[in-house]
């Protein structure tokens, strides 16, 4: 049977948090077994709805994966440096910008370092509270 967003959205996250995959296909193969189906579009664009990224271990949600990637946060003056594993920044800095935290104006991402630029210092409490407590 043809699946409603949400009935997809629930299957594929059960598929995700069991750690059960690492490519659409496999998302599709999960989908069927439990009498699901949907396109390869479709399931691509609930990947990005759902905020799915892939990593070594498959699939997994993105906020839930941001508190692993940072590896530090530093304030130099109404400035937040963070560091992250190598390709990883702009992850992470999506989830900052995402959050729309009022204090913060925008991030600036690298490949393993990303600026945060504060409207004002206190700020960066809301930013590590952020950081330290997603998914």
């Amino acid at each position: 049977m043809t699946a409603t967003k949400e009935e997809r959205h629930r299957a594929i996250l059960a598929l995700v948090n069991r750690g059960a995959v690492h490519t659409q296909q496999e998302i599709a193969e999960g989908l069927a077994r439990r009498g699901l189906r949907a396109t390869q579009a479709t399931i691509s664009r609930d990947i990005q709805e759902l905020g799915l990224v892939r990593s070594g271990a498959g699939y997994r949600i993105a906020a839930a994966l941001v508190r692993e990637l940072v590896l530090s946060v530093e304030l130099v003056s109404q400035v937040a440096v963070i560091k992250t594993p190598p390709g990883t920044a702009n992850l992470v800095a999506r989830r900052i910008d995402e959050a729309g935290l009022p204090g913060i104006a925008g991030t600036v991402a690298g490949d393993d370092t990303i600026i945060a630029v504060l409207r004002q210092r206190s700020a960066a409490r809301a930013l590590k509270e952020l950081l330290a407590n997603v998914g």
